[in-house]
């Protein structure tokens, strides 16, 4: 079904996904047959922060350099991603909530200077960790909560595994069944360890192999 009027969807692209020629088309088909409304993605660091964690072990780097350099990555692949179609704009923050991105507009985002926006309102306490525990999943997650987005794609070069979930009590709640399964998707290094923290308000998780697009989307 299609996002109400004057909502706002967060999609995570997984950096590895741009191997694909087609990654552009692939997108876009999603965005259109799931019919979401403003949609603003964040692209992982990919191959090019796999780089980075070689740098931080070579020479010893400290957590916020490397992040530093590890966001630089993803703001680089944002960039590329933004010119391999002529429906994406790269932007540095999405238009507010209620409001409506142009038509057929994908809001490509510049994570970094993203981030130093919300920062900038919020107390030192709430601002985004500078640390390996916190990869391109958290960061999507952490700006979908400060932007109240009501939905976050977790697009991604895998299925999930067939046990997840398969061993939820029927008596929990949709809270409880979602913090089992992001523990079980953290614990199998599905998303990073600070994934749960960042995502439990957001109103709907969504999870898609893009590599096998169409593909079953697993909600949660």
């Amino acid at each position: 079904m299609p996002a109400p009027h004057g909502s706002m969807s967060i999609l995570k692209l997984g950096g590895s996904l741009l191997n694909l020629p087609d990654v552009s088309d692939r997108l876009v088909s999603f965005i259109d047959q799931c019919q979401i409304a403003n949609p603003v993605v964040v692209v992982g660091g990919g191959h090019a922060a796999d780089l980075v964690r070689t740098w931080a072990d070579r020479f010893k780097l400290c957590d916020p350099v490397a992040h530093n350099l590890a966001l630089q990555a993803m703001t680089l692949n944002a960039q590329l991603l933004s010119h391999l179609h002529t429906r994406f704009e790269l932007v540095s923050a999405p238009l507010h909530a209620n409001a409506v991105c142009p038509p057929q507009q994908i809001s490509i985002l510049q994570s970094q200077s993203a981030i130093a926006i919300p920062e900038a309102k919020l107390p030192k306490s709430q601002h985004l960790p500078r640390s390996w525990d916190v990869t391109s999943d958290s960061i999507a997650a952490w700006l979908a909560t400060c932007w109240k987005a009501d939905r976050l794609f977790l697009l991604k070069s895998t299925d999930l595994p067939g046990d997840v979930l398969a061993d939820q009590p029927d008596s929990d709640t949709a809270h409880q069944q979602r913090s089992h399964f992001v523990r079980d998707l953290t614990q199998r290094g599905l998303v990073d360890h600070a994934f749960a923290m960042f995502s439990q308000t957001i109103p709907s998780l969504t999870w898609c192999n893009l590599r096998d697009w169409p593909a079953e989307l697993r909600s949660f």
